[in-house]
């Protein structure tokens, strides 16, 4: 192997000129990427919802399913909604 002192300086030199214009770049977008507490429990909640939702949205009007569905829907909630609105913010 032959190994050029030319492609060693070239490789430290571009070593040393990327890694300033690289690390601020890649800090700003893990900075970005990041989830905040509250969009985490919106995520959360709308992940406890979305199979009841589903539920209640395919159900037939007054049906065991759709009783089924809006029960797991207040027991998320905790009492009685407007599950319409609540299963289209969902899902």
């Amino acid at each position: 192997m032959d190994i050029k002192v030319e492609n060693l300086v070239r490789s430290a030199a571009l070593v040393v000129l990327g890694l300033p214009i690289v690390l601020p770049i890649s800090g700003a977008i893990s900075a970005n990427t990041r989830v905040s507490p509250g969009a985490r429990a919106v995520q959360e909640f709308k992940d406890d919802l979305s199979l009841p939702c589903l539920k209640y949205v395919f159900a037939k009007s007054d049906t065991k399913a759709e009783r089924e569905a809006k029960n797991q829907i207040d027991e998320v909630l905790g009492g009685d909604t407007n599950y319409s609105s609540v299963c289209k913010y969902v899902l």
